[in-house]
């Protein structure tokens, strides 16, 4: 699938309020975790295809400078809108640029695989929550590789991906991605620790709608390899 391939169909989504991946309330995960991600007062966090989520703001005002990039404009204005949040913008040659005036919370609109890396800079933590789990399959490595370019060598990466057996009805996303497809594409840079699973009751909703008997949702920690 091409770039606007891929933008047309999240936009769409956008438009037609299909959503279903927006929280409304902080991730439990960054609740329980956040202490083993944010290991200083100040850091600079990385949250890919981030969307509208409130855990920007949550970020934001625990005092860090929270970088997100987003492909579908109407999610970032959103976001701004919701948060009651003003911004100004900048025209940048490969994106739009959304961000505060005080510069600590930036959202870039563009295409994820396609951003200036130098321009986004090192990062000290990165919270990964429906990122890796909705690129596609073919997009992957290329994902990886991206995340991997803007890590700080003291790093913490918290992900939280999503297990389950896909069937003819629903493969994603969220896409399964088990601890050890993880292993794999991250391993040779990063140790990995295993954090929380947290398992979907059978009679949820949308596991009735996928036709999916068992979905675990796994909180993992990713740090430099020694």
């Amino acid at each position: 699938m091409g770039k606007e391939d891929r933008i047309n169909v999240w936009s769409e989504r956008w438009e037609q309020g299909k959503t279903t991946w927006h929280e409304h309330d902080v991730s439990y995960a960054l609740k329980n975790h956040g202490k083993l991600l944010l290991t200083g007062p100040r850091h600079r966090v990385f949250v890919p295809l981030c969307g509208k989520s409130v855990d920007l703001k949550w970020f934001y005002d625990g005092g860090h400078i929270v970088v997100g990039v987003e492909a579908v404009e109407q999610a970032i204005l959103e976001f701004f809108t919701e948060q009651k949040m003003s911004y100004v913008t900048e025209t940048l040659t490969w994106g739009k640029l959304f961000k505060t005036e005080d510069n600590h919370l930036l959202l870039y609109c563009c295409d994820l695989l396609n951003v200036d890396i130098k321009a986004l800079g090192k990062f000290d933590a990165v919270w990964d929550r429906g990122s890796l789990v909705a690129v596609n399959e073919d997009d992957r490595e290329s994902y990886v590789k991206l995340l991997k370019s803007l890590l700080a060598p003291d790093f913490h990466y918290l992900l939280n991906v999503n297990v389950y057996t896909p069937n003819e009805y629903f493969s994603g996303p969220p896409r399964n991605v088990p601890p050890e497809l993880v292993e794999c594409l991250y391993g040779d840079s990063c140790q990995m620790e295993h954090l929380e699973t947290v398992t979907r009751s059978k009679d949820d909703p949308k596991l009735v709608k996928w036709g999916i008997k068992h979905m675990g949702e796994v909180t993992l920690l990713l740090t430099p390899r020694n």
